[in-house]
């Protein structure tokens, strides 16, 4: 909202007026403190998914958690909406959900359902993660041929993504896959495998949940052996010719990978293990589940935040920790645990991965493009390892088309808008960076590639589309990532919105923009109250500073850990919020104290407060729709002193009342010049628009939906661009009159809406979810109700709030 500018303004003009502004309100503290510790344990949307970066929350219709196949084709069979499915939410960029959608939950559909010793196959339900897998076979003296490093992850989720591991003589999962069971979005289950079903085998696997859930898959196991550490370090020029001669044909060597170390990326300590008949060092035959990890984050965290750590973990750590002998099982060394690299939270900051997969005789040359891409974007790299793999066999999206290196990227970032921005940047070089030399990027990571970009690392993708497209006519599997690429997902509109680049906004900001409006709101309940001719000094300014802290904390915890933390807009409510509180504390004060005596003094409103009352009016009113700092207080301060006349009746409250609105507004009239002069000087200006897409079955005119702009239409689909702000509360019910149906408000789904209504009203709308009450300070007798409504209700909404002659307030625009 165009409050957040000037307040960035503020903090790049110098600390001294931040930090003044400071020190005057640290009786606010206590106000602070206290208004916010019962809304602490608000409840976080329970339908909300997210991932383990925590930075792709996405709110689904309904969760379904099956144990069984006949539920999940129950489930499908008697819908129609699109489906989502999740294991566990071990991807990064939301390919586990889709807004609205069903979303099924596959992690307690996990059951071991055979095992043959003798072929050494193993059949299992999806939802089984590869832990609880080992815990099952390794009695048996059995071991998993192809996983990925860490063994939480569920079945059915590797399989949708095609993993791989550290095994030398294999590479992508599917080479290990005997057999799949799938059910298809009408409900039919089906078996694929190379020789029923192929198509549908090998689009499934590396599918990403696109062609239908994937229930049971037998699965090839290999004999446990015990595996011994061989370690050594060397150039990264010289990792290549190493690997050929000494790694790649050797049999004896079941796990391999060698870490590049950064910041530098020149050198890498290699690490295999070798099949072996000594004893074992470790007693455990699997590491154990539930361990506590304690050294291992922290030094992760330490390593991630300074450039100290990454030089002691490659000069001190590294050669202590690997001088030692080890000698374990094989499952030992399959069991991984991700909580060993788990961050104490993920608030501020959050670790990612990104993998990318170049031809072998490439190795070198991209080596140097990712060395250079990182260092000019200072990337904060924790690690890169080097992982081998032989050629898919045939599946739709093959990340691996011949034999190809794979460079794992762990690294650590913001979890800002603006740092995930920065991401996005070097991730879309490096992207054509591994294109150029004839790679891939893996795609269970953040979506941030373009679709061109996905169709040259992917090219097998049409026929993908054309399976899906077959056993899925209606698009009902859906993800983020197909949201995204999937030609079905991207209508003319999607075309168009793409070339807006002001058309996304973050869904989470509907939310935190709550108490920023209510600093419109209450001086417009300040107007109301002096067009009403009350007395100014019974304006209730001190429980307006304790509603808008109440606002905040209820708005912070409910958008906590359901969206990305927004650190920047958080410090401009605080500080917003501070300087608010400062204000309205010298004005209480004052008004409770000097303004009480002279009101006392006069025996009629004089000419003075008429034009006060005049010009908080204007002062509201122009902030629904512009910025603070546009409005001309100089016009006032003037007026004030030259059109009432000077020496009247009541002279003593005229006089006071010129002096103290002349502080007040000549403050703000230096005040906004600063600001105003800044804002033009430093950033670029917003277009003032909203974007939005609806459905209507009747031809809209331009001239119906000013002072909107259609934009596109097509097939009774229309793309708008409407003012923002107030502009965006006043048209969207002239549309919803029209009979239409919204579709998504700047890319999302979900709105804040609120409106007034009397205390004791017993009305509640039929469409939506009740968030929380707000008081309306200047009226004992109504409060303001906040509701979560699903984009595609708000018409359905606003007309029943009309038609019940309830008044909107606002509709949170993001």
């Amino acid at each position: 909202m165009w409050l957040q500018r000037p307040v960035k303004i503020l903090k790049k003009l110098g600390k001294g007026m931040l930090a003044f502004i400071i020190f005057t309100s640290i009786a606010t503290t206590l106000v602070v403190w206290s208004s916010g510790v019962q809304y602490k344990n608000i409840p976080a949307k329970t339908l909300t998914i997210n991932d383990i970066t925590q930075l792709n929350p996405v709110t689904v219709a309904r969760i379904v958690k099956p144990e069984s196949i006949d539920e999940i084709a129950s489930e499908i069979a008697s819908t129609t909406g699109p489906i989502s499915i999740g294991g566990g939410r071990y991807s990064q960029g939301g390919q586990t959900s889709y807004p609205d959608s069903l979303h099924f939950d596959m992690r307690s559909f996990n059951n071991v359902i055979r095992l043959d010793k003798e072929q050494k196959l193993v059949t299992v339900q999806a939802g089984i993660t590869w832990r609880d897998l080992q815990t099952f076979i390794d009695p048996y003296d059995l071991s998993i041929k192809i996983m990925q490093t860490y063994a939480n992850f569920t079945v059915g989720g590797s399989l949708s993504v095609n993993v791989h591991g550290r095994y030398i003589g294999e590479g992508p999962l599917v080479r290990s896959v005997s057999s799949i069971k799938l059910i298809l979005a009408n409900g039919k289950v089906v078996n694929a495998s190379p020789h029923e079903n192929a198509d549908l085998f090998y689009a499934a696997i590396g599918g990403y949940g696109g062609i239908g859930v994937i229930a049971e898959a037998t699965l090839k196991l290999v004999p446990n052996v015990k595996v011994e550490r061989h370690t050594s370090t060397m150039k990264l020029a010289d990792y290549y010719e190493h690997f050929k001669t000494n790694i790649r044909d050797n049999k004896a060597v079941v796990f391999h990978n060698a870490d590049i170390y950064p910041p530098d990326f020149e050198a890498i300590r290699n690490v295999s293990w070798l099949k072996t008949d000594k004893p074992v060092t470790e007693a455990e035959r699997l590491i154990p589940k539930n361990k506590e990890y304690g050294w291992q984050p922290k030094v992760a965290g330490f390593v991630a935040d300074y450039d100290v750590g990454k030089w002691v973990r490659q000069t001190i750590f590294d050669p202590i920790y690997y001088a030692q002998e080890a000698v374990y099982w094989r499952n030992y060394e399959a069991s991984y645990d991700v909580n060993e690299l788990e961050p104490s939270d993920r608030k501020e900051y959050t670790d990612a991965l990104r993998e990318y997969f170049v031809p072998v005789a490439n190795f070198s040359r991209f080596a140097e493009k990712m060395k250079q891409i990182f260092q000019k974007h200072e990337v904060n790299i924790i690690n890169v390892s080097i992982r081998h793999a032989l050629p898919d066999p045939g599946t739709l999206l093959a990340w691996a088309n011949e034999e190809v290196f794979a460079f794992v990227v762990y690294y650590r970032q913001g979890t800002s808008l603006i740092a995930q921005q920065k991401v996005k940047a070097w991730s879309k070089e490096i992207i054509d960076a591994v294109i150029s030399e004839g790679g891939a990027y893996y795609l269970p990571y953040q979506v941030h590639a373009s679709t061109a970009q996905f169709k040259k690392a992917y090219p097998r993708a049409e026929e993908y589309f054309a399976v899906k497209n077959k056993v899925d006519p209606n698009n009902r599997f859906r993800n983020k990532l197909w949201q995204a690429h999937y030609p079905k997902n991207k209508t003319p509109f999607e075309q168009q919105q793409a070339k807006i680049a002001q058309y996304y906004r973050n869904e989470g900001q509907t939310l935190l923009t709550i108490p920023e409006w209510y600093l419109v709101f209450n001086p417009l309940e300040y107007s109301n109250f002096l067009s009403e001719e009350n007395n100014p000094s019974d304006f209730p300014f001190f429980a307006s500073i304790d509603e808008y802290w109440k606002l905040y904390d209820k708005t912070l915890a409910l958008s906590d850990n359901q969206y990305p933390s927004n650190d920047e807009y958080m410090t401009m409510l605080q500080v917003i919020g501070i300087s608010t509180t400062v204000e309205y504390m010298y004005k209480g004060a004052y008004e409770n104290t000097i303004g009480r005596f002279t009101h006392w003094t006069a025996d009629a409103v004089t000419a003075e407060e008429n034009i006060i009352r005049d010009a908080h009016s204007a002062y509201s009113e122009l902030i629904f729709h512009q910025a603070w700092y546009e409005f001309d207080f100089a016009y006032w301060l003037k007026k004030i002193w030259t059109e009432p006349e000077f020496f009247q009746d009541n002279f003593i409250r005229k006089l006071e009342r010129k002096l103290f609105f002349t502080l007040e507004f000549g403050f703000k009239e230096l005040y906004s010049g600063v600001i105003k002069f800044a804002a033009k000087s430093a950033y670029d200006e917003s277009d003032g628009k909203i974007y939005l897409t609806l459905h209507s079955d009747k031809n809209l005119e331009p001239e119906q939906v000013f002072p909107g702009e259609i934009l596109a239409n097509h097939d009774k689909e229309y793309l708008l661009s409407v003012p923002r702000w107030g502009g965006f509360t006043s048209i969207m019910p002239k549309l919803a009159a029209l009979d239409v149906a919204f579709t998504d408000v700047s890319g999302n789904y979900k709105i804040a809406v609120s409106f007034i209504t009397d205390k004791n009203s017993p009305f509640k709308p039929s469409y939506g979810k009740y968030l929380f009450d707000s008081q309306v300070v200047s009226s004992q007798k109504q409060k303001r109700i906040i509701y979560m409504v699903k984009v595609s209700d708000l018409a359905a909404l606003l007309n029943e709030m009309r038609l019940n002659d309830h008044q909107i307030e606002h509709i949170y625009d993001y």
